[in-house]
C-alpha cells in the first residue's frame, strides 16, 4: 500500500476546513471491479423459472475506496466509500442513490458510505477499541463465512490479547432502529420497542497446530424494529408501510452459541469445522406477506419463533499443483406440524426449525453459483445466501496451477432441503415468503440439486486479475411444489479486478 499524499487536498474539500489538529498520514486502498457475461435462470422464490425462463447478459461494475487517516500507531480513522453495483445502461430512483448512474450520460449521485470508524488503543494498555460503522463477522473455521452474522454494521468492538494463546473480543452492535427512536407510538398511547441490540463475545484459543474459537451472541429484538420484515421478506429497514400493531409482548430474546475448530498440525492435511445453535423467542404482532393460501390479509398478525442447528466442515490436502478437498454442511429445517392456524385459516404461530440469522451481506459460500462464493461481481446466491434449511456435500480441486499466475478450481456438489415437503404445498408460514428473504429458494426434503463450478483466475499484473467463472445447477423439485418443474441454471462470466 503506497502513501497517497495528494488525498490531503481531496480530504480538505470533502470535510471542509482542516483545523490545527495534529498532522496525520493518509493512506488509501481500494478496488475497481468489472464483470461481463451471460447467465440463465438466476433464481426466484419458487424455482429457476418462476418468472419464466430467461437469459441475461450483464455488464456491471463496482468501485470501493478506503482512506486511513493515521495519527499514530495508537489512533486512526477509516472511511470506505462505494459506487455500485452499477449495471451498464441502467439507472434507478431518478439517477440518485445506490446503483444509479449506469445509463446514458451517467452523472449518478451514487457514492455510498460503506464504513466509517476509528481504531484506538486505550492508553497504557493492550486494549484496542473500534467504534463506528464497520465490518463485523462471527468466526468461520471453514472459510465459508459465518451464516449468522457477517455484514457491515454500527458497532463498538473491544479486543484484548492476553498472550499468544488466548484473546478475547466483545462487541455491541445495533443493526436495526426502525423509527430512529427507542420506542414507537402505536397511536393508543402505548410505545413499542423498535430496535435490535446485539451483544457478543469471541474467545479464540490458539495452540500449536490447532485453534478453537468459541463464540456467543445475544440479541434483544423489538417487534417494530424491522428485523422480521428484513429477514423474511427483505423489506426496507426504515419501518415505512409496516404499521404499528398493538401486541402484548413487544420484544423477543434471541441467542446463539457456536465454536470453530481448525487442525493444521498434520499439514499438508488440514481440517476445519463449525458447529452452532441459535434460537429466538416469541416475536409477536408480525405480518409478512399473504396468508398461507396466498390471499392478501393485512390483519393476519402472528407470532414467530425460530431455533435450529447448523454445522459445516472441510478437509483439504495440499498437493504441489492443487489443493484437493471435500466439504459439507447441514442445517435443521422447518416442520409443518409446528405451524398453528385459527378457524379462518389465518396463521397464529410460526415455529421455524431453521436457525435464525441476522445479517449475511457476505453470505455462506461453499460454492460460487448456488451460494455466495463468487470472486467477482458476477451472479451467485442462485439458491441460498444463508444455507439454512439445506444440507450438502461436495468435492473440489482448488487453485490448480500448471502455468505461472494462472489458477483453476473445479468443484462438484450435491445438496437437498431439510424443510418439510408439506410446507411447499401452499402451507408455508409466509406463503411464497416461506424462505428467508435473503435466500432465493426454499428447498424441502423432496428437492435436490447438482452444481458444477469451473472457475479460473489469471494475474495480468501484480494489481490486476482476470476471472472466468463457469457454473451450472441442475434443480429437481418435487411435484406440487410451488411449481411443477424448474429449468436448469448456468452462468459464463468474465471479471476484472484492479486492487491498489
Amino acid at each position: 500500500m503506497k502513501r497517497i499524499s495528494t488525498l490531503l487536498l481531496s480530504a480538505a474539500m470533502l470535510f471542509g476546513t482542516v483545523g490545527a489538529a495534529q498532522a496525520v498520514d493518509i493512506k488509501a486502498k481500494g478496488q475497481f471491479e468489472f464483470v461481463f457475461g451471460w447467465g440463465k435462470n438466476l433464481g426466484g422464490s419458487k424455482g429457476f423459472n418462476s418468472n419464466a425462463a430467461h437469459q441475461d447478459f450483464i455488464a456491471r461494475q463496482r468501485v470501493r475506496t478506503q482512506v486511513n487517516f493515521i495519527a499514530s500507531e495508537f489512533l486512526q480513522g477509516v472511511l470506505m466509500f462505494e459506487i455500485g453495483d452499477t449495471d451498464w445502461g441502467r439507472t434507478r430512483n431518478g439517477n440518485t442513490g445506490p446503483s444509479s448512474g449506469g445509463a446514458l450520460d451517467a452523472d449518478g449521485v451514487n457514492v455510498e458510505t460503506k464504513r466509517a470508524y476509528i481504531d484506538w488503543i486505550v492508553p497504557n494498555t493492550d486494549l484496542s477499541i473500534r467504534m463506528g460503522i464497520q465490518g463485523l463477522a462471527l468466526p468461520s473455521a471453514t472459510r465459508f463465512n459465518n451464516p449468522v452474522f457477517d455484514a457491515d454494521v454500527a458497532a463498538i468492538t473491544a479486543s484484548y490479547k492476553f498472550n499468544d494463546m488466548f484473546a478475547l473480543t466483545g462487541f455491541w452492535a445495533r443493526p436495526f432502529d426502525a423509527y430512529n427512536d427507542r420506542y414507537a407510538d402505536n397511536g393508543n398511547g402505548r410505545r413499542l420497542d423498535d430496535s435490535v441490540d446485539m451483544f457478543g463475545l469471541v474467545a479464540p484459543i490458539t495452540g500449536e497446530g490447532w485453534a478453537l474459537t468459541p463464540w456467543t451472541v445475544m440479541a434483544n429484538i423489538g417487534n417494530q424494529s424491522g428485523y422480521a420484515e428484513y429477514i423474511m421478506a427483505k423489506d426496507n429497514l426504515n419501518g415505512l408501510g409496516r404499521g404499528i400493531r398493538d401486541v402484548e409482548n413487544d420484544r423477543a430474546f434471541a441467542w446463539w452459541l457456536g465454536t470453530g475448530f481448525e487442525l493444521t498440525m498434520f499439514d499438508p492435511l488440514t481440517f476445519g469445522m463449525d458447529v452452532m445453535y441459535g434460537r429466538m423467542g416469541d416475536l409477536e404482532g408480525l405480518n409478512v406477506g399473504a396468508r398461507p393460501d396466498g390471499v392478501a390479509n393485512p390483519d393476519n398478525n402472528f407470532t414467530a419463533r425460530a431455533r435450529g442447528w447448523f454445522l459445516d466442515a472441510r478437509l483439504d490436502y495440499k498437493l504441489d499443483w492443487a489443493t484437493a478437498g471435500i466439504f459439507g454442511w447441514w442445517s435443521t429445517g422447518d416442520d409443518a406440524e409446528d405451524q398453528r392456524y385459527d378457524a379462518n385459516g389465518n396463521m397464529t404461530h410460526a415455529k421455524l426449525g431453521r436457525m435464525p440469522v441476522v445479517g449475511v451481506d457476505t453470505g455462506f459460500a461453499p460454492t460460487s453459483f448456488g451460494f455466495s462464493g463468487t470472486k467477482t461481481r458476477g451472479d451467485d446466491n442462485a439458491v441460498s445466501q444463508t444455507g439454512m434449511g439445506t444440507w450438502g456435500i461436495g468435492v473440489q480441486l482448488a487453485d490448480m496451477s500448471f502455468i505461472d499466475d494462472l489458477k483453476h478450481t473445479l468443484r462438484v456438489s450435491y445438496y437437498k432441503g431439510t424443510n418439510d415437503r408439506d410446507l411447499a404445498r401452499g402451507d408455508g408460514p409466509f406463503g411464497s415468503n416461506t424462505r428467508y428473504g435473503v435466500d432465493s429458494l426454499y428447498l424441502t426434503t423432496g428437492d435436490a440439486a447438482w452444481e458444477v463450478n469451473f472457475d479460473h483466475q489469471y494475474k495480468i499484473y501484480e494489481n490486476l486479475t482476470a476471472y472466468l467463472e463457469l457454473g451450472y445447477i441442475n434443480l429437481d423439485l418435487i411435484k406440487n411444489h410451488f411449481q411443477s418443474d424448474s429449468d436448469d441454471a448456468w452462468k459464463a462470466q468474465v471479471g476484472f479486478k484492479y486492487e491498489f
